[in-house]
């Protein structure tokens, strides 16, 4: 099971995934993923890996103020 929040950055979507335990919930360590997020020509939901040092920085930077 996971959780998620899609947040902007730098006028880009981002998805952080955030692992549950078997139970539902969070897991101890605090892991997140995080994702480039965007939808397809149909509208379906569709995610990337983040290349980019600096892209990740930047994401994750927003991600901290938003929800740590």
């Amino acid at each position: 099971m996971q959780d998620y929040h899609i947040f902007d950055a730098d006028h880009k979507d981002y998805i952080a995934l955030l692992p549950l335990d078997k139970n539902g919930n969070e897991n101890e360590s605090g892991e997140v993923y995080l994702y480039r997020y965007f939808e397809d020509e149909e509208g379906l939901p569709r995610i990337e890996n983040i290349e980019s040092d600096d892209e990740y920085e930047a994401a994750a930077d927003r991600f901290d103020e938003s929800f740590g």
